[in-house]
């Protein structure tokens, strides 16, 4: 094999285990908050962008819209997320942060940034925006 391509492995499987690590961190938080991991990541969306299309929260996700209706459905369920209808096209429903929701993701950010900084922290400033500038490259 030749050397770029053991080296892509390589890199592959390091990234695969800084993914796994970060995930468990984060799955352990959501658990103790009562949310799956994507349940979470549809509020975080909704928190960061406000109103949008169930479309574009499972681009953002990389997930299927099937996937992200049952999310939202459960959401919607605990009083966290509100569907609404499109004016302009009624096939398009956007999902927006209800009052609750939105108390919800705002209660979870500090000890979720906090936990994701810990995990990253063997990290130096500079090492954090060169590696969050070279992952945007394979996006």
């Amino acid at each position: 094999m030749g050397d770029k391509k053991q080296t892509a492995l390589e890199l592959w499987e390091k990234l695969s285990k800084a993914y796994d690590k970060v995930r468990k961190v984060q799955s352990k938080q959501m658990f103790e908050q009562k949310l799956t991991t994507p349940q979470f990541g549809v509020l975080e969306i909704l928190h960061k962008m406000g109103p949008v299309p169930l479309k574009k929260i499972s681009e953002e996700m990389m997930v299927t819209g099937a996937n992200i209706t049952c999310v939202v459905d459960n959401l919607e369920k605990e009083g966290f997320v509100k569907r609404i209808p499109s004016k302009e096209d009624r096939r398009v429903i956007h999902a927006d942060l209800t009052p609750q929701g939105k108390a919800k993701i705002e209660s979870i950010m500090p000890a979720y940034s906090e936990s994701m900084a810990a995990v990253i922290g063997s990290l130096n400033d500079h090492e954090q925006k060169e590696l969050s500038k070279l992952l945007g490259k394979i996006q």
